[in-house]
């Protein structure tokens, strides 16, 4: 009887191993690469926004009802809150005021692609919704680059035909 008894614990073992095996997932997850400073106080600001706008039905108008709604935080939050508006109004990010989901329904617009702030040369972006959007600065230079040696070209073989 011991060993039926045994056989059973070995199966049911087995079964315990192969469900718990089923469960994972084939792959690694994929890493997220770490927020810069920038990116973390502006997805910080982002979140300030919305639920300034959403929660406490206050659609924020300019920089000191963001700062208004992050005093009234407890710290610590309320101290990164603040250094994150400081940090992304210090940068002159260009922001869209007075939206709120309703304002949102209005335009027929998408909270995920609807962008509240944008960093002065557009390197960073944050939505209603509170995706961060990056695009890299050097590929924007290397384009402004060769345009410019293009139109160097062009003058220069101008010049020689004269």
């Amino acid at each position: 009887m011991e060993t039926n008894q045994t056989g059973w614990t070995v199966i049911l073992l087995m079964c315990v191993f192969l469900i718990a095996g089923c469960g994972r997932s084939a792959s690694p997850p994929k890493a997220v690469a770490p927020m810069s400073p920038e990116e973390n106080a502006l997805d910080i600001v982002t979140a300030i926004y919305k639920i300034s706008a959403d929660v406490k039905k206050k659609v924020p108008q300019d920089w000191e009802d963001l700062e208004n709604y992050a005093s009234s935080l407890q710290d610590p939050a309320r101290q990164d809150a603040l250094d994150a508006i400081r940090k992304i109004k210090d940068l002159n990010y260009k922001v869209t005021w007075g939206i709120d989901s309703m304002v949102l329904k209005e335009k027929n617009a998408s909270a995920k692609e609807y962008v509240l702030f944008e960093s002065p040369d557009g390197h960073l972006k944050s939505t209603y919704g509170g995706t961060i959007l990056k695009e890299d600065p050097e590929e924007g230079k290397e384009e402004v680059e060769l345009e410019k040696v293009e139109s160097d070209e062009k003058k220069t073989d101008t010049a020689t035909a004269r």
